[in-house]
């Protein structure tokens, strides 16, 4: 079957779209022209797209195996998901991924804020729910969101038909913003992207903590640390001894999944802002996926799991996902900064050289001696006043702006 300009959809209708073919043509206007352009397909779950995975060198990277797709798929049900393939002479040469998001008040914890912040809150989103595309996994950052065949098409023009696939999308569904992230970025790139209408507005950043091999043991952090930092340190891992720390074997998950989910939900709850919150089977599903490169580590308190994190074991890095803890017994046992602790630990112990700490509680993540990392993606707005979109920027900014600050716990 040519798949040229078609697209699998919930109704599944065929397109004879301008806004890729305009840019296959453009990058591949130096072709023979008796070689036939890349076309393209769109569709609305991973398993339309099982072959065309197998035909792709993925280079062996999980986030990118149909195993690792299907599981998120069905782990999130507040996502909507979208692949695309690009084809030339019906072999693939290029896979993508986008999750779709519509955004209402519900996403955003107001409790806190002034009554004509969550009136303007409520009247923007909830008289028009932004739908919004975002490329790759947003719930993550440096994770792949497409492979290529590198014999046929360069980064560049990876990028561009990124983009361009997105903009399809978008348009066909009627999407209020676009957010590239985890894609091939050059000078070429950003300039062609400010081109078509993209911005970077929002500074966000990542905490990451660098690890000085001579530490060896979490006492040799420990040891680093300057006085005051010390002695608070010492005292949070005393209360650690009083709990029950251990992993989490991938049967134990799926048969507490409920109670992890429970924990889970406590953290994300009482965020500010919440994308979307993981289905009851979502760590499930990730370790039947990771086996060894996901830990799982619980805290437990009588017996009783009372906090987890989870965490991606890298080839550099160990790189902290969720968590989720016992509000009532955080205070006394200082469950959050032992589960930071405990990260660091794991880091050290399997020789990583970052431990990766994700994109809140700055504060308390500065405190261990984390530094900030600037998150490279870009926004393009359809049908929002400017207006809007300044307060709302101003917004987001605000939630750790001034919250917080840099720190220099070690010696």
């Amino acid at each position: 079957m040519s798949v040229s300009s078609a697209a699998i959809l919930k109704d599944g209708p065929v397109y004879d779209d301008c806004l890729i073919s305009s840019c296959l043509k453009r990058l591949f206007k130096g072709h023979a022209k008796n070689r036939e352009l890349p076309g393209y397909k769109i569709g609305n779950s991973v398993s339309d797209f099982k072959n065309e995975l197998a035909q792709l060198d993925t280079g062996g990277t999980v986030e990118l195996s149909f195993g690792y797709l299907s599981a998120m798929e069905q782990s999130l049900p507040g996502i909507g998901f979208r692949y695309v393939v690009f084809y030339k002479n019906d072999v693939p040469i290029l896979f993508t991924y986008f999750q779709l998001f519509t955004l209402t008040s519900k996403n955003f914890n107001l409790k806190n804020n002034k009554a004509f912040v969550k009136h303007i809150v409520h009247f923007f989103l909830d008289l028009k729910k932004v739908k919004t595309l975002i490329s790759g996994n947003a719930l993550r950052n440096d994770t792949p969101c497409y492979c290529y065949d590198a014999s046929v098409i360069i980064g560049n023009e990876a990028a561009e038909m990124i983009a361009s696939a997105a903009e399809k999308i978008a348009a066909d569904e009627k999407m209020t913003a676009v957010i590239l992230k985890d894609i091939p970025v050059s000078a070429h790139t950003i300039k062609w992207l400010s081109g078509q209408g993209y911005t970077a507005p929002i500074a966000d950043r990542s905490m990451t903590l660098d690890i000085n091999p001579a530490w060896e043991t979490l006492g040799g952090y420990v040891s680093a640390l300057s006085r005051k930092y010390k002695t608070r340190a010492s005292k949070i891992l005393a209360l650690r001894d009083t709990l029950k720390v251990e992993e989490l074997a991938e049967d134990y998950v799926a048969a507490h999944q409920r109670q992890i989910n429970r924990l889970y939900r406590n953290v994300v709850e009482n965020q500010p802002f919440a994308l979307t919150v993981a289905g009851e089977d979502h760590f499930t599903k990730l370790k039947s996926v990771y086996k060894d490169d996901l830990e799982i580590f619980g805290f437990f308190h009588d017996k009783k799991l009372v906090a987890f994190y989870s965490a991606f074991v890298t080839p550099a890095a160990y790189d902290i996902y969720y968590a989720g803890f016992d509000y009532q017994l955080n205070e006394e046992y200082q469950l959050y900064f032992n589960i930071l602790f405990s990260g660091l630990e794991r880091a050290i112990i399997r020789g990583k050289s970052q431990l990766k700490l994700g994109r809140t509680s700055f504060d308390s993540k500065a405190s261990m001696g984390a530094k900030p990392t600037d998150i490279s993606y870009f926004i393009k707005t359809m049908n929002i006043p400017t207006v809007a979109i300044n307060w709302f920027v101003n917004y987001f900014t605000a939630m750790e702006d001034g919250k917080w600050k840099l720190r220099n716990p070690l010696k």
